[in-house]
């Protein structure tokens, strides 16, 4: 037993309800609806629940759900080192752990210097080291002989009641009768029903996701009220309409929003079932609302990131103007020595040298940071300390800065944030040049998400936290220095750069700001987890066919025989049998599956360009650029290209931008970057505005080209003669680069045609064109296209392990 844990661990990197007519009595109306709803409920099954047991049993579960299953559970057959059944409590002590053998205990879990968990494991993502606590309650729970008697495990718990979109709409118009007046047209609603129905959702993930509804809302508020958890003791507070929790109510007022804000979201809503009859009607028309609820997992993914983050918070275009409408005039601020900073050589999201500035305002602090690509020349904080350029404390040493993060508070006490560059542009993600977060694509810092998980309890760092020892850096260095700097610019930096000690203490009266909000808001501390990034990564994650129904409010069974019966969602199915339904294919084909499964249509709506996925997959196909795709006017080569997805299997490829660029004017040099987790061949492409297929690569200057393992290229490398260039229509261009293990055979695609075409167009015009280089640096032999020429799907060519996919979006703009 001993031996397989070792091996494990150090390896682990309703049917259609009578209508009830608007004018009939509330009486009525009610009790009809109760009784529906009731019935409803008690006729379907779905997920099961989470492990019982006592309170330790579930403190385990916890741990072990957010620390550990992220690389075992959650994978299935791709667990690391092939352990999938963490977090069935009893199996996990009998077969894995041995409460006598100490040392072993101590070196994988339980030490200070314990290998588990690991920060990665291929390219899945820590949740961060156990706690000590964790690693206590771990240790009380192994010597005390593992579960207790009350556990019950996931495969014998009892299943939950299925919730279907009919009766989602039933508990709401139930809901709605109760109140009157302004309170209905201000009524709006979030729901988890999708991941209620869901038998690999735990009761313990549930209450998180509630948690996320209340962070979300409240970090999007323009009130100065707190709105708190229906179990909070806030003044206003959500209304869980059922009793399960699944559906929340709130007030659009106690947000501070109007339904117009609530319109400017609804309107890319992709999930919207149009039900046109009996009770659907009685909710559209007692909120005077077209949409009046939302899935609370899309809500957050799509309101905690651009461009919806920034237009529901109201962060402007330019620092300049947020500081503006915060009432802050900064380089007065600085001159007036009205200001803390602090410098330090490194920080958790840059190897660069950083430098914090905190300015009081009305509202707490306003914390600036100046962040920089290098330690080298004006970017040197401790040799250049009186910046930022212009502001005229010591000209000679005014440091320059490559872009940094805001953070305010809102009125309510929660926080916001606003990425920038060197001239103060709001930015959508930060350059993973200069700073980085590891948990998501790219390392890429995205503006609201990946601040709002950074800074999950406030300002950092915490009280206490070892970090705090290195904002001492700067004011040390400088002051000591007595051969750069005058006793006056000494005296500067002293006033400009307060002790330790004050601006510690500066630090934690704005977190402690922040928590006393989250507090009222009744949100429990559950470790490092942050709740609405939770939800934001549950939302994104690929789907099987469990999950894939729950989606539709139905059980798999229902779902998969309802999708067999028809020959063009049959190949849907074979996708969400193997575990590997990703979220763009999702927004691509709701509306198609909706249909063939027996609902009703999917209500129009406008897509969003979520930074999430502009530079990982092609934005899903209500984007101009794919929806045109659909029907190029040559063969099936380009429709498989472009349809193929694969992100989920051994080989993984990556593609990028040279200086993560997504606008380019007609006549600019496009060059991206590709690297591939294993010897390849390359295939690019790219889909236009209007719908064009333009192969790329290979092409009449450069064949077939092969990568090498984990080997970064910028395409075209300098000795290729070629350049890309963006040429119209105007307008979003997707380039999608497709990688295998062996050449990729392309049909129609010949020596001839190449040495012709150059760029062969696989439908009807060029969004990128290609021209010889001025002067060539090297030439290279070149290799012939691949053959045989072939009809077949990519995924009929290859097995999974073999090819894989990604694709950037950027948009080419009139010069």
């Amino acid at each position: 037993m001993t031996s397989k844990l070792q091996y494990a661990l150090y390896n682990c990197r309703c049917r259609k309800y009578t209508a009830i007519e608007f004018g009939t009595t509330l009486m009525i109306r009610a009790l009809t609806l109760t009784f529906t709803v009731l019935l409803c409920l008690c006729c379907n099954e779905a997920s099961s629940q989470e492990p019982t047991g006592d309170q330790l049993d579930q403190q385990v579960h916890w741990i072990l759900k957010n620390k550990c299953s992220v690389c075992h559970d959650e994978l299935g057959d791709h667990a690391a080192s092939g352990v999938g059944d963490l977090l069935e409590l009893e199996g996990l002590y009998k077969n894995y752990l041995d409460p006598t053998d100490e040392e072993m205990l101590n070196d994988l879990l339980l030490g200070e210097d314990a290998r588990m968990p690991k920060p990665k494991y291929d390219d899945v993502a820590w949740n961060g080291p156990l706690t000590k606590a964790e690693k206590a309650t771990l240790r009380e729970w192994i010597l005390r002989g593992g579960a207790s008697d009350k556990y019950v495990s996931n495969k014998d718990a009892e299943p939950r009641q299925l919730i279907t979109i009919r009766n989602m709409m039933e508990l709401i118009a139930s809901d709605l009768q109760t109140l009157s007046g302004t309170k209905l047209e201000n009524a709006r609603y979030l729901t988890l029903t999708n991941l209620h129905n869901r038998n690999d959702v735990s009761e313990d993930e549930l209450e998180i996701y509630r948690a996320a509804i209340i962070k979300t809302l409240n970090s999007l508020s323009q009130s100065p009220d707190v709105l708190g958890l229906d179990t909070s003791n806030a003044a206003q507070k959500l209304v869980a309409v059922d009793s399960a929790r699944t559906i929340f109510r709130f007030d659009l007022r106690h947000i501070g929003w109007n339904r117009k804000k609530w319109d400017r979201v609804a309107q890319h809503y992709p999930f919207a079932i149009e039900i046109r009859e009996g009770t659907a009607n009685v909710v559209y028309e007692l909120t005077s609302s077209k949409l009046p609820y939302v899935r609370a997992d899309w809500f957050v993914f799509a309101t905690l990131q651009p461009p919806l983050y920034h237009e529901l918070v109201e962060i402007p275009p330019t620092l300049a103007q947020l500081e503006q409408s915060l009432g802050i005039e900064r380089f007065r601020e600085i001159r007036n020595r009205n200001v803390a900073r602090s410098g330090m050589i490194e920080s958790k999201v840059s190897d660069y040298n950083r430098l914090l500035e905190r300015i009081p305002f009305r509202g707490g602090g306003y914390h600036l940071s100046y962040d920089n690509g290098a330690n080298d020349g004006e970017s040197n904080f401790i040799d250049f300390p009186f910046g930022p350029k212009g502001v005229g404390l010591a000209s000679k040493y005014e440091f320059k800065h490559d872009g940094g993060e805001a953070i305010f508070n809102l009125p309510n006490g929660y926080q916001a944030y606003m990425l920038v560059d060197a001239e103060g542009q709001r930015l959508d993600v930060a350059p993973s040049s200069i700073v980085q977060d590891g948990t998501m694509p790219r390392d890429a810092i995205i503006n609201g998400i990946s601040c709002l998980s950074c800074h999950f309890q406030g300002m950092k760092p915490e009280k206490y936290s070892p970090r705090l020892a290195q904002l001492d850096v700067l004011r040390e260095e400088v002051t000591s220095n007595f051969v750069r700097f005058t006793p006056d610019e000494r005296e500067l930096v002293k006033e400009l750069y307060p002790s330790h000690a004050e601006f510690e203490q500066l630090i934690e009266n704005d977190r402690e700001r922040f928590l006393r909000a989250l507090a009222e808001s009744g949100i429990p501390q559950r470790g490092a987890t942050e709740p609405a990034r939770e939800l934001f990564n549950r939302f994104k994650k690929d789907l099987n066919t469990e999950s894939l129904a729950a989606e539709f409010g139905m059980n798999a069974d229902e779902f998969r025989d309802r999708l067999m019966r028809e020959t063009e969602t049959r190949q849907l199915l074979r996708i969400a049998e193997q575990g590997i339904f990703d979220r763009q294919r999702v927004f691509t084909q709701y509306s198609r599956i909706a249909r063939l499964v027996g609902l009703a249509d999917v209500r129009t709506f406008k897509p969003l360009p979520f930074p999430y996925f502009a530079e990982e997959t092609m934005q899903f196909a209500k984007n101009d650029a794919v929806q045109a795709a659909a029907n190029p006017t040559v063969g099936s080569t380009g429709v498989s290209l472009v349809d193929a997805e694969n992100r989920d299997g051994q080989l993984q490829v990556e593609l990028w931008t040279t200086a993560q660029r997504q606008s380019y004017e007609v006549g600019d040099v496009l060059e991206v970057k590709v690297r591939a987790s294993e010897d390849c061949f390359l295939t690019l492409i790219s889909i236009d505005s209007v719908g064009e297929i333009t192969l790329l690569m290979p092409n009449a200057f450069h064949g077939q080209f092969r990568m090498r393992k984990n080997q970064t290229l910028t395409i075209p490398t300098p000795q290729m003669d070629f350049e890309f260039i963006a040429e119209p229509p105007t307008g979003p261009t997707i380039v999608k680069a497709i990688v295998c293990k062996r050449p990729l055979p392309l049909r129609d695609i010949t020596v001839e045609r190449l040495n012709k075409e150059i760029f062969p167009s696989l439908g009807r015009a060029k969004g990128f064109n290609v021209r010889k280089r001025e002067q060539p640096l090297e030439q290279v032999p070149e290799q012939g296209p691949s053959a045989p020429l072939t009809l077949e799907e990519i995924g009929n060519i290859f097995s999974r392990n073999e090819w894989a996919t990604a694709s950037i979006s950027v948009v080419i703009r009139p010069k």
